[in-house]
Protein backbone atom coordinates (compact mmCIF):
# COMPACT_ATOMS: atom_id res chain seq x y z
CA UNK A 1 0.00 0.00 0.00
CA UNK A 2 1.19 3.68 -1.07
CA UNK A 3 0.35 6.60 1.25
CA UNK A 4 1.20 10.04 0.59
CA UNK A 5 0.75 12.10 3.68
CA UNK A 6 -0.32 15.88 3.46
CA UNK A 7 0.42 17.69 7.58
CA UNK A 8 -0.46 21.51 7.35
CA UNK A 9 -2.57 22.25 10.22
CA UNK A 10 0.03 24.19 11.90
CA UNK A 11 2.78 26.16 10.90
CA UNK A 12 5.44 23.16 10.68
CA UNK A 13 4.82 21.68 7.21
CA UNK A 14 5.09 18.41 6.07
CA UNK A 15 5.20 15.40 2.88
CA UNK A 16 5.74 11.99 3.87
CA UNK A 17 5.63 8.77 1.29
CA UNK A 18 5.31 5.43 3.30
CA UNK A 19 4.90 2.24 1.56
CA UNK A 20 2.78 0.12 4.16
CA UNK A 21 4.18 1.74 7.32
CA UNK A 22 7.55 2.05 6.00
CA UNK A 23 9.18 5.50 5.16
CA UNK A 24 9.88 6.06 1.30
CA UNK A 25 10.68 9.85 2.05
CA UNK A 26 9.82 12.74 4.25
CA UNK A 27 10.19 16.46 4.34
CA UNK A 28 9.01 19.06 7.26
CA UNK A 29 10.30 22.42 6.99
CA UNK A 30 8.50 25.80 8.69
CA UNK A 31 6.62 27.27 6.51
CA UNK A 32 5.81 30.67 5.57
CA UNK A 33 3.19 29.82 2.73
CA UNK A 34 1.78 26.69 2.40
CA UNK A 35 -0.09 27.12 0.03
CA UNK A 36 2.19 27.94 -3.02
CA UNK A 37 5.03 25.40 -1.13
CA UNK A 38 3.22 22.01 -0.91
CA UNK A 39 2.87 21.19 -4.85
CA UNK A 40 6.14 22.10 -5.37
CA UNK A 41 7.59 20.26 -3.03
CA UNK A 42 5.38 17.17 -3.40
CA UNK A 43 6.58 17.47 -7.69
CA UNK A 44 10.09 17.58 -6.17
CA UNK A 45 9.53 14.52 -4.35
CA UNK A 46 7.84 12.17 -6.81
CA UNK A 47 11.03 12.62 -9.05
CA UNK A 48 13.55 11.98 -6.38
CA UNK A 49 11.34 9.42 -6.01
CA UNK A 50 10.20 8.10 -9.08
CA UNK A 51 6.65 7.77 -8.21
CA UNK A 52 4.02 9.29 -9.89
CA UNK A 53 0.64 10.48 -8.03
CA UNK A 54 -1.34 7.47 -10.31
CA UNK A 55 0.62 4.78 -8.00
CA UNK A 56 -0.90 6.24 -4.83
CA UNK A 57 -3.67 4.04 -2.93
CA UNK A 58 -4.08 6.79 -0.57
CA UNK A 59 -4.25 9.88 -0.15
CA UNK A 60 -3.50 11.22 4.05
CA UNK A 61 -4.23 14.47 5.42
CA UNK A 62 -4.86 16.24 8.86
CA UNK A 63 -8.46 16.77 9.55
CA UNK A 64 -7.36 18.64 12.47
CA UNK A 65 -7.33 20.36 15.13
CA UNK A 66 -5.38 23.21 13.60
CA UNK A 67 -5.16 26.18 11.86
CA UNK A 68 -8.50 26.50 10.19
CA UNK A 69 -6.71 27.65 7.10
CA UNK A 70 -4.23 24.65 6.76
CA UNK A 71 -6.83 22.26 7.53
CA UNK A 72 -8.68 23.69 4.40
CA UNK A 73 -5.85 23.88 2.72
CA UNK A 74 -4.13 20.11 3.47
CA UNK A 75 -8.26 18.51 2.56
CA UNK A 76 -8.34 20.74 -0.43
CA UNK A 77 -5.14 19.35 -1.70
CA UNK A 78 -5.25 15.74 -1.04
CA UNK A 79 -9.12 16.02 -2.75
CA UNK A 80 -7.44 17.25 -6.12
CA UNK A 81 -4.48 14.65 -6.11
CA UNK A 82 -7.12 11.93 -6.00
CA UNK A 83 -9.00 13.30 -8.25
CA UNK A 84 -12.30 13.95 -6.39
CA UNK A 85 -11.66 10.13 -5.61
CA UNK A 86 -13.02 10.31 -2.11
CA UNK A 87 -12.21 6.50 -1.46
CA UNK A 88 -8.56 7.88 -1.43
CA UNK A 89 -8.51 9.96 0.66
CA UNK A 90 -8.11 9.60 4.30
CA UNK A 91 -8.32 12.06 7.06
CA UNK A 92 -6.76 11.54 10.78
CA UNK A 93 -6.54 13.87 13.47
CA UNK A 94 -2.90 15.21 14.75
CA UNK A 95 -3.67 14.85 17.99
CA UNK A 96 -4.91 10.89 17.93
CA UNK A 97 -1.64 10.39 15.42
CA UNK A 98 0.70 12.45 18.36
CA UNK A 99 -0.54 9.41 21.00
CA UNK A 100 -0.55 6.34 18.76
CA UNK A 101 3.29 7.22 18.40
CA UNK A 102 3.07 6.32 21.88
CA UNK A 103 1.61 3.16 21.16
CA UNK A 104 2.46 -0.13 23.91
CA UNK A 105 2.28 2.96 26.93
CA UNK A 106 -1.11 4.33 28.94
CA UNK A 107 -2.48 7.31 30.01
CA UNK A 108 -1.53 9.71 27.54
CA UNK A 109 -2.44 13.29 27.47
CA UNK A 110 -1.70 15.76 23.56
CA UNK A 111 -2.48 18.78 23.04
CA UNK A 112 -1.98 21.31 20.63
CA UNK A 113 -2.12 25.11 20.71
CA UNK A 114 -5.34 26.99 19.80
CA UNK A 115 -6.69 30.59 18.98
CA UNK A 116 -6.16 33.15 21.97
CA UNK A 117 -5.76 31.73 25.42
CA UNK A 118 -7.45 28.31 24.04
CA UNK A 119 -5.88 24.59 24.04
CA UNK A 120 -7.22 21.49 21.91
CA UNK A 121 -6.45 18.20 24.00
CA UNK A 122 -7.08 14.63 23.80
CA UNK A 123 -6.24 11.94 26.63
CA UNK A 124 -6.12 7.80 25.52
CA UNK A 125 -5.91 5.42 28.38
CA UNK A 126 -4.71 2.93 25.93
CA UNK A 127 -2.98 4.32 22.33
CA UNK A 128 -3.24 1.11 20.73
CA UNK A 129 -6.65 0.72 20.54
CA UNK A 130 -6.68 4.08 18.21
CA UNK A 131 -5.28 1.93 15.56
CA UNK A 132 -8.72 0.06 15.58
CA UNK A 133 -11.33 2.80 16.20
CA UNK A 134 -10.87 6.95 16.83
CA UNK A 135 -10.95 8.58 19.97
CA UNK A 136 -12.31 11.76 21.58
CA UNK A 137 -10.46 15.46 21.62
CA UNK A 138 -11.68 18.52 23.10
CA UNK A 139 -11.32 22.32 23.68
CA UNK A 140 -10.35 24.39 26.70
CA UNK A 141 -8.79 27.03 28.33
CA UNK A 142 -5.06 26.98 28.71
CA UNK A 143 -5.25 27.17 32.56
CA UNK A 144 -7.41 24.35 32.90
CA UNK A 145 -5.12 21.75 30.96
CA UNK A 146 -3.33 20.58 34.12
CA UNK A 147 -6.84 19.53 35.70
CA UNK A 148 -8.18 17.98 32.20
CA UNK A 149 -4.78 15.58 31.70
CA UNK A 150 -4.03 15.00 35.31
CA UNK A 151 -4.14 11.63 34.78
CA UNK A 152 -2.14 11.43 32.19
CA UNK A 153 1.46 9.52 32.82
CA UNK A 154 3.11 11.52 30.00
CA UNK A 155 2.30 14.70 28.44
CA UNK A 156 3.57 15.38 24.81
CA UNK A 157 2.71 18.47 21.99
CA UNK A 158 4.57 21.69 20.43
CA UNK A 159 4.66 24.51 22.49
CA UNK A 160 7.39 24.64 25.36
CA UNK A 161 5.49 26.80 27.64
CA UNK A 162 2.35 25.04 27.63
CA UNK A 163 4.24 21.89 28.68
CA UNK A 164 6.01 24.07 31.22
CA UNK A 165 2.38 23.87 33.07
CA UNK A 166 3.25 20.53 34.26
CA UNK A 167 7.04 21.31 35.51
CA UNK A 168 7.33 19.35 39.02
CA UNK A 169 4.14 17.47 38.24
CA UNK A 170 6.47 14.08 37.75
CA UNK A 171 4.62 13.55 34.41
CA UNK A 172 6.95 12.66 31.78
CA UNK A 173 7.23 15.38 29.55
CA UNK A 174 7.62 15.04 25.25
CA UNK A 175 7.86 18.17 23.34
CA UNK A 176 6.48 17.03 19.97
CA UNK A 177 5.02 18.92 16.40
CA UNK A 178 2.58 16.83 14.36
CA UNK A 179 4.20 14.99 12.11
CA UNK A 180 2.88 13.33 8.25
CA UNK A 181 4.47 10.21 8.86
CA UNK A 182 2.36 9.74 12.24
CA UNK A 183 -0.55 10.57 10.42
CA UNK A 184 0.04 8.17 7.63
CA UNK A 185 1.37 4.83 9.86
CA UNK A 186 -2.17 5.90 12.05
CA UNK A 187 -4.06 5.88 8.58
CA UNK A 188 -2.42 2.48 7.76
CA UNK A 189 -3.40 0.73 10.63
CA UNK A 190 -7.03 2.03 9.97
CA UNK A 191 -7.13 1.35 6.34
CA UNK A 192 -6.39 -2.26 7.70
CA UNK A 193 -8.84 -2.48 10.40
CA UNK A 194 -11.37 -1.06 8.20
CA UNK A 195 -11.98 2.24 10.24
CA UNK A 196 -13.44 5.07 8.59
CA UNK A 197 -11.37 8.11 7.83
CA UNK A 198 -11.99 11.99 9.85
CA UNK A 199 -12.46 13.24 6.48
CA UNK A 200 -14.58 16.10 8.35
CA UNK A 201 -11.94 19.11 9.67
CA UNK A 202 -12.10 19.96 13.34
CA UNK A 203 -11.94 23.49 14.36
CA UNK A 204 -12.30 25.08 17.68
CA UNK A 205 -15.61 24.05 18.97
Amino acid sequence: MLLLSIECSTRKTGIALLRNNEIVHKKIWESKDASSEILPAIDVTLKKTNLTIQMFDYFVVSSGPGSWTGIRLGLALVYGLAIGNEKKIFGVSNLEAMAYEFRGEKNIGVFLPSTGDSVHYGFFTLPDQLGQKHGKFYTCKTELLPQKLKKSRLITGPDEKILSLFYNTGKKLVKMDPDPVMNAVLAYERIKNSVKPRNQPYYEK
